[in-house]
């Protein structure tokens, strides 16, 4: 995600993450991958009610959501999303930064049952 970021911060796209296990050692990871983009936790369960994800459903990991300017999810998928997380992972995510960017340079795959908000 950091080549993402230095590549298209310019365009108005930018990367968050948030580790939402509370034992998360937000310095270690930091130290260990250099992110070029901010990272931070936040608890589990404002985190899920913000992504409005059904109680009834565990979110498996990667979790990755795509979220517009005005702060509407457009899209999300979890592990359990293996088409999305498949070898062609890159172009999926670029698919949905291009849409999120008014740009269309790739067709998206795809979609969790809760990606469209």
């Amino acid at each position: 995600m950091s080549g993402l970021q230095k590549e298209l911060r310019p365009k108005g796209f930018e990367v968050l993450e948030a580790a939402v296990n509370e034992d998360a050692d937000i310095p270690a990871f930091v130290k260990q991958f250099n992110p070029s983009f901010p990272v931070g936790s936040a608890n589990a369960f404002t985190a899920l009610e913000y992504l409005q994800w059904p109680r009834t459903q565990r979110p498996l990991v990667p979790f990755i959501v795509f979220i517009d300017p005005q702060g509407v999810i457009r899209a999300q998928y979890t592990g359990a999303d293996a088409q999305f997380f498949d070898e062609q992972q890159d172009q999926h995510i670029r698919a949905e930064i291009w849409k999120l960017l008014g740009q269309t340079n790739a067709p998206a795959k795809s979609k969790s049952k809760h990606a469209e908000r």
